[in-house]
């Protein structure tokens, strides 16, 4: 008997294995970075309006769509089972938090729960979306 199969993963197999996490983490990492970059840059002040009890902020549909496309893309390699799109939802919700907490220390911007809340939703919206799309690619009988 061999002892090769004892040992565990060769380092072939580990560089390999290395090289395709990164390869599909690649496409949610360099999102994350796009939205990070935007988020530390001067915002011009939107015009003021009048006192409106439940607005909407004129950044809001960037937050929506960014955190829906960055859980969207981590539910790519979390996978589109029940499991796997929590876990990229609260990926993509817990880097919204880290960003808001990071925007504390630069002078021109700063923490808003509600963006963070925003946030939470497009990234529960990105989830939603992926499931509903795993949803109708499953064949409609599956195999015996």
């Amino acid at each position: 008997m061999s002892d090769s199969n004892c040992d565990g993963p060769t380092e072939g197999e580990r560089v390999s294995t290395a090289a395709t996490l990164r390869k599909r983490w690649s496409p949610a990492g360099a999102f994350a970075v796009i939205v990070l970059v935007a988020s530390v840059v001067p915002v011009p002040e939107a015009g003021g309006g009048g006192v409106v009890a439940v607005s909407v902020s004129p950044t809001d549909p960037f937050h929506l769509v960014g955190y829906a496309v960055l859980a969207a893309l981590v539910a790519r390699v979390t996978g589109r089972g029940g499991r796997g799109l929590v876990v990229a939802a609260a990926v993509a919700v817990g880097f919204g938090f880290g960003v808001e907490l990071l925007q504390i220390g630069i002078p021109w911007r700063t923490f808003a729960w509600r963006d963070s809340f925003v946030n939470a939703i497009g990234a529960t919206g990105g989830t939603l979306v992926v499931s509903a799309r795993a949803g109708r690619a499953a064949p409609e009988d599956p195999p015996p």
